[in-house]
């Protein structure tokens, strides 16, 4: 009896079997798309870019570029597919810029929902916003350095190793929109005579713009966030500027097992935030005399001044606009949930209102290789 079952199943693989098999496409018709940017032209029109690589022996530009005016990042899908011989992919995509404009617009987000909708689609492409026209960058062409969009990608996954960058994915974008503990920070990128990072954009609750960071603010921030250990620093250290081109106040520093504690508390009707930065520190410059050596506790108390400082500073610059990058909110709803939950629809007004106080403790491990 068994053997009519075997002949079955062998008659069933024959005839339904072949008519399942789909032929894969050739590669050179393929285009896989490494760089997306979306911006708005001098009339408040949607401009969309993109760009792939192209594969042939024959031809002689490796990479195509298009810009297509659309509604939607679908609508402009359609618009490529009939500018290009090879049907696009999405699952390689590296960077997805988005222009500085466009950030005006409270409804700005909900153009990227095919991203997060299409399950053929990536969430790890790396978002940049472009202080000026996204053209300039997507039709950037340098021959000594790779393609535009692992150039990007390379340049925010470096500078985010150094500390000197926020890393921020579609994914990270995501969980920041809608986490109400967390307002939004991405990197910001600028087009002059090369492709420059220039720190970091804010955004408010609605996710919209508020402010902008340059690249030493961002340091902090990445400190406060206690993501990662390891920071280079250059801070005036002593008081006093010289009137020439040359500061002989400024000291420079590798900081290494950054770690950062917050405790979070309510009192008096608002929250209260304690955070202590700890950190070891080898010296890597010094425009100024001083006699490390002898007055190391006075060198580690001046930089404990100093960085302090400019934390104080930047908690200032967001609590003004009434942002939290940080994430001081995830604090307070795991800690003083019961208060946060009070005031969670307006979390940026309640951080306003807070009392953050910042304590630094800095031990020099290294002095460097002369005295």
């Amino acid at each position: 009896m068994k053997w009519w079952i075997g002949l079955l199943l062998l008659l069933f693989s024959l005839i339904i079997l072949p008519s399942g098999i789909v032929q894969q496409p050739y590669l050179e018709d393929i285009a896989f798309t490494l760089a997306f940017g979306v911006d708005l032209n001098q009339e408040n029109e949607l401009v969309f870019y993109e760009t792939s690589p192209v594969f042939g022996k024959e031809v002689k530009e490796k990479i195509e570029r298009f810009d297509v005016k659309a509604k939607t990042i679908r609508q402009s899908r359609n618009e490529f597919d009939e500018r290009s011989a090879s049907m696009f992919i999405d699952s390689k995509l590296q960077v997805l810029l988005i222009g500085k404009r466009l950030l005006q617009n409270p409804n700005w987000l909900s153009l990227l929902d095919v991203f997060y909708r299409d399950s053929k689609a990536t969430v790890n492409p790396r978002i940049m916003i472009v202080d000026g026209p996204v053209s300039e960058i997507m039709h950037f062409n340098p021959k000594d350095k790779p393609i535009t969009s692992i150039y990007l990608r390379s340049l925010v996954d470096t500078s985010h190793a150094r500390g000197e960058s926020v890393k921020t994915t579609l994914q990270n974008l995501h969980q920041q929109m809608f986490d109400k503990g967390i307002t939004p920070s991405i990197p910001n990128i600028k087009m002059g005579k090369e492709v420059m990072l220039t720190g970091s954009t804010l955004l408010n609750e609605k996710g919209t713009y508020s402010t902008s960071l340059n690249s030493q603010e961002t340091t902090l921030l990445q400190i406060l966030h206690g993501d990662k250990s390891d920071f280079y620093l250059t801070l005036p250290v002593i008081k006093g500027k010289e009137e020439n081109a040359i500061e002989r106040n400024m000291l420079s520093f590798n900081a290494h097992d950054v770690k950062v504690k917050i405790h979070p508390g309510y009192r008096h009707d608002k929250f209260r935030f304690d955070i202590h930065v700890n950190m070891y520190i080898e010296l890597m410059e010094r425009l100024f005399p001083f006699d490390m050596r002898k007055n190391t506790d006075k060198l580690e108390q001046l930089v404990e001044e100093q960085l302090k400082m400019q934390l104080d500073d930047f908690v200032k610059k967001i609590q003004k606009n009434k942002i939290d990058p940080i994430g001081l909110g995830i604090y307070a709803r795991a800690y003083q949930n019961r208060y946060y939950e009070q005031v969670q629809n307006h979390w940026g007004k309640a951080l306003k209102e807070a009392t953050i106080n910042i304590s630094v403790d800095v031990t020099t491990r290294s002095m460097g290789s002369i005295k």
